[in-house]
Order: C-alpha cells, then structure tokens, then sequence
C-alpha cells in the first residue's frame, strides 16, 4: 500500500491512500473515531476510480500520524483475531 501525505501539520494529516477504496477506508475511519485524541476522521472519493483522499485532525496537538498508525495496528489485530477463528472453526 502507498501513501501520499498531502499535507501535514501538528493536529492535521491529509493522505491519498492509493489503490484502496471504501472496504479498508470504512474500516479504517471508525477505528480512527473510537480514538480519543481524534477529532474528525473522514475520507474522500472524488470519482468513482480515483483514491480515497483521508483526513484526521486531532485533539489537543496529538500526532495525526500516529493515530492512524495505532488505527491501521488494531484493524489489524482484528483481522489476525477473524482469521485465528476461523482456522479453529474449520
């Protein structure tokens, strides 16, 4: 997954996410809500193929980066949690 940081400063991140689309993107923007220092996380489509532009501005100066990468650590865990499942139940 590449990244493209369109803008950056201490409580606002701006990224274009290439090749992902509203799957990862919704998933990624709740867990980003149900983090405290998080103020607003939202992402963008402009047109039907191009790549979502996200956008996390925080509380309080917090580190937007390291939001998003606290974000993307648990959307993970949750899906290594599924796949264990998943491997049990078959």
């Amino acid at each position: 997954m590449n990244i493209t940081v369109l803008e950056l400063t201490d409580d606002v991140v701006r990224m274009v996410i290439i090749g992902q689309g509203h799957t990862f993107l919704n998933a990624l923007t709740n867990e980003l809500l149900q983090d405290p220092v998080v103020d607003v996380a939202t992402y963008l489509v402009e047109f039907q193929f191009s790549d979502p532009v996200l956008t996390v501005t925080t509380h309080d100066m917090a580190n937007p980066v390291e939001a998003v990468k606290r974000a993307c650590q648990r959307v993970s865990g949750a899906c290594a949690d599924l796949l264990t499942q998943l491997e049990s139940a078959v």
